[in-house]
């Protein structure tokens, strides 16, 4: 996960907000919400400039806007907008913000999502728009949160702030199922390396698997170990390896094996066998040969 982001808050002194954050240094802090996997939420009504852009943050952003306009921009030019009834995500380790757009103020419901497992689903290659009926019930569920938070903060014991992060949490369960059907980084970088398991003729370089994904390679690094456990340039040799001492065992020659398996020299796939089995390839495949009445002639 990255420990180094960027993010730029250009907002106008007439655009009101209220927020909610799990650190002390948060307008109201309310730790709590690390647990329910929520960093930062709050209402924002854009009345004169808005407009909010991250790079690299390990979060994932939700906008469900209720009025006027805004707009999802990223560096490479790409502009969406959106509106009353639509929701703008902006998923973790993506370079995006928004803006917003036009003359009407630009009411909006948001949150900052930790990138942990249970947003997983919410894992994009870019920024995306969905229509969502949920930013008037977030809306309510999150005032009332916040004013049980100011109660809380004030050292009111009748505070009903747990409670009311229950119910915001509902809502938000709600207003997210229909994204939870979408497929996430998990699945992605299943299909991406099963693809690659196919073809490992290729060249398949940190470059090449994450142009497959429309990433950069160091958010494909940080995915692959996140998800799966390695890094992609162990995956990849791990399956080469796989394959090569599988074709090994059914007689295929050594040179042969080297050239499937992408390598130019057989020299160099033998050294890089060696290492990773703690054998030859030759030895594989004159096991192959003796068990099927061969005498081997070549290495």
């Amino acid at each position: 996960m990255a420990l180094i982001y960027r993010e730029r808050l250009d907002i106008g002194p007439d655009s009101p907000q209220i927020m909610v954050g799990t650190h002390v240094f948060h307008k109201e802090p309310y730790p709590p919400l690390r647990d329910r996997g929520i960093l930062i939420c709050g209402i924002s009504e854009g009345r004169d400039f808005f407009e909010v852009e991250r790079v690299d943050t390990p979060w994932h952003v939700l906008a469900f806007c209720l009025t006027g306009r805004g707009e999802v921009f990223t560096p490479d030019g790409v502009k969406r907008g959106f509106g009353a009834g639509q929701l703008a995500l902006m998923p973790q380790g993506v370079h995006s913000g928004y803006r917003r757009i036009g003359d009407a103020p630009m009411l909006h419901v948001w949150f900052l999502l930790h990138c942990t497992s249970r947003w997983d689903f919410l894992n994009r290659a870019q920024p995306a728009i969905f229509h969502s009926q949920d930013g008037t019930a977030l809306l309510d569920a999150l005032r009332q949160f916040h004013r049980e938070v100011l109660r809380f903060n004030t050292g009111d014991a009748t505070s009903l702030a747990v409670p009311a992060l229950d119910y915001l949490c509902l809502q938000l369960e709600r207003a997210t199922k229909a994204l939870s059907s979408k497929q996430g980084w998990s699945e992605q970088l299943e299909q991406l390396f099963a693809h690659a398991q196919k073809n490992l003729q290729h060249d398949w370089s940190n470059a090449a698997l994450a142009a497959q994904l429309h990433i950069t390679t160091t958010h494909l690094h940080r995915l692959c170990t996140q998800h799966l456990g390695e890094t992609p340039n162990k995956i990849v040799f791990r399956m080469k390896m796989n394959q090569a001492k599988e074709l090994l065992m059914h007689g295929i020659s050594v040179g042969e094996v080297a050239r499937i398996t992408g390598y130019q020299e057989i020299a160099s796939f033998s050294r890089r066998f060696r290492q990773h089995f703690g054998y030859n390839p030759s030895q594989v495949l004159g096991k192959h040969l003796a068990s099927a009445g061969h005498q081997q002639i070549w290495d």
